[in-house]
């Protein structure tokens, strides 16, 4: 039996694992703009790492707009 896990945001370490990439290229697409730092990548709270977000990456390997996220207006 083979099992599945859908994973959302996973560490850039595991990530560069899993699909061959590397820090130095996911560095690159953020710097030069291909990726959205909170869309595709971003360092939470008490991490000391990116995370990467694959569904984000997915979408934009599909070549699917990104939908950039609205900052919360301060009340």
């Amino acid at each position: 039996m083979t099992a599945s896990i859908a994973l959302e945001w996973v560490p850039m370490n595991r990530y560069c694992e899993l699909f061959g990439e590397t820090a130095d290229a996911v560095d690159k697409r953020v710097r030069s703009g291909h990726w959205l730092r909170d869309v595709h990548v971003r360092q939470p709270v008490g991490s000391k790492q990116l995370w990467v977000n694959v569904g984000a990456v997915n979408a934009w390997a599909a070549g699917r707009p990104v939908e950039v996220p609205r900052k919360k207006a301060r009340a």
